[in-house]
């Protein structure tokens, strides 16, 4: 036993040597030193990696995959390079997101310690840097857990661990519970900081609650403290630094060892002593007003207030300069415009990407493009409300064409509809889209209370969506000046046609725009009959202003047609070339209304269901709408028509040549896309408002069209129908069928004169779809002079189109019951 208890009295003593030897070692000034330095500086690398990785997560997200990790392919995106990225995503994503900023704190308090500028207490401050993580940790995801916002990095503010503990909590306690304990926690943080805040609470309590007094306390009669008594609050929350006296305590005070210094911060709300008001005297003088004039020497002299009878609301123009301006809004004066919350708020819950959802697809993108043998240099994503674009830039000696090849490959590694390769223009990068497990639905609330569109100055704002970046997507209609929309039923577009309508009823002045609503099915854009008085058009004497007839189509843009020519004789006689020059030279009171001259509102004229209308009425409908097309620009009468049909009979080569501005719902082919925009793309999307939007670009902008239901119209519409209007809808010029209009299928000549087999050959060239002289010679027997004439009668009757050269003309009507109604009215 003797022996048992020397050797352990000699182990205890050779460990305290070691312990000896190893504080000496530490306590060295050098050894500190270089310590205290390596801690700084990895304090400092660590602040700036975190920092870095708040803005760069998403372009680095592709070093998280073991091929890339530690490999000088991938080139990193955060300031720390790949190890400062791998080391940030570990304390931000998978620990304590925010709340991991206070980990560089802690090194710092380290570094500080070894250099023994500060007495630390290394065991309080682990401490407290562990419990203020995990405080601020769940603070953040309990925070971000209301939020319907897409998460900023990985797991969202509050990390892994956050999260784990507030959904804990959350299941627990329910939401008020847990925000209870969570408040506590982050006080009782506060407090083990620096015990000096709870007198801070309790003082700014105390200012905006000050306690009753009585006379009964020790108090005169003014509320004052009585002449020789203590009012007793000089010590009620002292905090040991200074007595009442205005001695101080000890410099190291029992309370303030072994602390980081505090600075004092002086609140603006607290009151100096001995303050001097304005007028010099003394802040305990008892009175209630302050004199305008006669401050402090360098105060800004007195100023006149004037009282509000006498205020000058003219601004101070005279009344000669007033009659030189003119408003058009003072017709309607007290009109008010659409609010939002007429419309329903955004619901962003399923717009979240995770970043496993981001990490699996880039997995999957390198490892296709891994096995055709192409190498990339780096990957990121820009996540947007439907898809998400990834960028790839291909390694050097990669073509372009190789990755577009695989686009079938992509989308079937990625098990995906709607997945597209496109060239990023102005870049080295190739994009792939790819859709999203969880779509977001864009609202059309969202995209009008968005700052940009606010100030977005334009003649005719539109807003039509977001797009990939997430961003509000606007056009002005006005330079346009025409659009062309196409598509699939079902697919989006009078979703479209709501959205490009409410986005000008919320920046126009009823004075300063008007509708002509065109509608073969009577039922999409009967919603906006209410605002007839307001922003509608129409043909005197017609008592619906929404076009649905046919035959007043025709009437109507053949009256659009006089229109125009009378606003351009008004452009010739005033010397401008467009309608905005115009405007603002009778705004500027230049012409003279007397001589014929009025204000020009700007007309938008909706056409829904062109390829209905023009099976029907044919060459009596595509005229006019080429003419309006080729010419209207000028004096402001700007079409937008729709088609389900984008078949080449309806999108014809005069319809593209005079509508460069398209957009293109998902279609069923790749052929009904180029029709469209002249090129592959539209058979790729995914629906449900996914559009590309081709605009004086090149490459079409894919967009998330604006979501508008029924019932947020109607609320749009009955706010603007019950406020005061004009006394009817603003009137076209009168247009009748004698001045050349014919009704659609009355050719010029008479029934009698048309040839005997001219219903039986205009049945064989609508089934043949061939508009060919030589087609009625061979299928109906007849002669070549006889066969010219009953083709020319055709053409009369608008069944086809003008002759092309040698080729055979254009069959305008597409079906056999389209052509037996033609045919009753021809024969009437």
């Amino acid at each position: 036993m003797a022996r048992g208890e020397v050797r352990k009295k000699k182990k205890v003593k050779s460990g305290k040597k070691r312990w000896a030897a190893a504080v000496a070692f530490f306590n060295n000034g050098t050894v500190r030193f270089l310590l205290g330095s390596v801690l700084a500086l990895f304090a400092l690398y660590t602040l700036v990696c975190l920092v870095s990785y708040l803005f760069t997560w998403a372009e680095d997200q592709s070093l998280l995959s073991d091929e890339n990790l530690m490999t000088t392919i991938v080139e990193a995106e955060n300031i720390g390079g790949q190890t400062g990225f791998v080391w940030a995503n570990f304390l931000v994503s998978k620990l304590f997101g925010i709340g991991a900023f206070i980990v560089p704190v802690f090194l710092g308090g380290l570094s500080l310690a070894c250099f023994r500028r500060y007495r630390v207490n290394l065991t309080r401050l682990f401490l407290l840097s562990i419990f203020g993580c995990i405080v601020l940790s769940v603070t953040f995801a309990y925070i971000f857990s209301f939020t319907s916002s897409p998460m900023i990095f990985g797991e969202g503010a509050g990390g892994s661990y956050g999260h784990a503990i507030n959904r804990w909590l959350v299941s627990m306690t329910g939401r008020f519970g847990a925000g209870c304990i969570i408040l506590f926690s982050l006080l009782l943080w506060a407090v083990l900081m620096n015990n000096r805040i709870i007198y801070r609470l309790a003082s700014i309590f105390d200012s905006c609650f000050p306690p009753r007094k009585t006379k009964s306390e020790g108090e005169g009669g003014d509320g004052m403290p009585a002449p020789g008594e203590d009012s007793g609050e000089g010590d009620k929350y002292d905090d040991g630094d200074t007595d009442v006296d205005g001695g101080e305590d000890g410099e190291n005070g029992e309370d303030g060892e072994g602390e980081l210094p505090v600075f004092d911060v002086t609140f603006p709300d607290e009151p100096e002593t001995g303050s001097r008001l304005p007028d010099g005297g003394d802040a305990g003088n008892g009175s209630d007003t302050v004199p305008v004039s006669g401050g402090l020497p360098g105060d800004p002299p007195a100023v006149e207030i004037i009282p509000p009878d006498s205020t000058d609301i003219s601004g101070g123009l005279s009344d000669s300069e007033w009659k030189e301006l003119y408003d058009p809004r003072l017709s309607l004066s007290n009109y008010r415009f659409p609010d939002l919350s007429l419309l329903n708020p955004g619901d962003d819950k399923a717009s979240e990407v995770t970043r496993d959802e981001l990490e699996k697809n880039n997995r999957k993108i390198v490892n296709t493009l891994r096995d055709y043998k192409i190498q990339i240099s780096k990957i990121s994503a820009r996540i947007g409300p439907t898809v998400t674009l990834y960028e790839i830039v291909p390694a050097p000696g990669v073509r372009v064409s190789q990755i577009k090849r695989l686009e079938e490959d992509i989308a079937l590694s990625l098990a995906a509809t709607g997945v597209r390769v496109v060239t990023l223009l102005g870049t080295s990068a190739i994009g792939i889209e790819v859709p999203n497990e969880k779509p977001r639905i864009v609202t059309m609330r969202s995209v009008l209370e968005e700052p940009k569109f606010r100030s977005f100055k334009a003649d005719l704002p539109v807003v039509l969506g977001r797009t990939i970046s997430n961003d509000v997507f606007m056009l002005d209609l006005a330079k346009m000046p025409h659009l062309l929309v196409a598509g699939a039923t079902g697919q989006g577009k009078s979703v479209g046609l709501n959205a490009i309508i409410a986005s000008l009823l919320y920046k126009k002045h009823p004075a300063e725009l008007k509708f002509v609503l065109v509608d073969p099915k009577q039922v999409e854009l009967s919603l906006y009959s209410p605002l007839v008085n307001h922003y509608l058009a129409k043909l005197p004497e017609e008592e619906e202003a929404i076009v649905t007839d046919t035959q007043k189509v025709i009437y109507t843009l053949r009256s659009l047609c006089k229109l125009m020519d009378r606003r351009y004789k008004l452009l010739k006689q005033a010397s401008v070339r467009d309608i905005k020059a115009y405007n603002e030279k009778f705004l500027s009171r230049r012409l003279n209304p007397y001589k014929g001259h009025e204000y020009m509102p700007y007309i938008v004229v909706i056409i829904d269901e062109f390829a209905d209308m023009l099976m029907t009425a044919g060459r009596e409908i595509e005229e006019p709408i080429a003419r309006i097309a080729q010419l209207a620009r000028a004096v402001g009468i700007h079409l937008v028509i729709a088609t389900q049909r984008p078949s080449a009979n309806i999108i014809t080569g005069t319809i593209k040549a005079n509508f460069p501005s398209r957009i293109a719902f998902k279609v069923s082919s790749a052929m009904d896309s180029k029709i469209i925009l002249d090129q592959t793309g539209a058979h790729r999307l995914i629906g449900r408002g996914d559009m590309l939007v081709l605009s004086g670009t090149n490459e079409p902008v894919r967009v998330q069209c604006a979501f508008i239901d029924t019932q947020e119209v109607e609320r749009v519409a009955s706010f603007i129908h019950s406020q005061p209007g004009f006394a009817g809808a603003y009137m076209l010029p009168e247009y009748s069928p004698e001045e050349g209009v014919q009704h659609p299928g009355k050719g010029g000549a008479d029934s009698s004169d048309r040839d005997e087999m001219f219903a039986e050959a205009a049945r064989l060239v609508v089934r043949e779809q061939s508009g060919s002289t030589s087609l009625i010679q061979r299928k109906l027997s007849l002669g070549y002079n006889r066969a010219g004439r009953i083709m020319d009668q055709l053409e009369e009757a608008g069944i086809v189109g003008p002759p092309d050269g040698a080729k055979p003309r254009q069959v305008r009507i597409t079906s056999l019951e389209s052509l037996e109604l033609i045919l009753s009215n021809l024969y009437k």
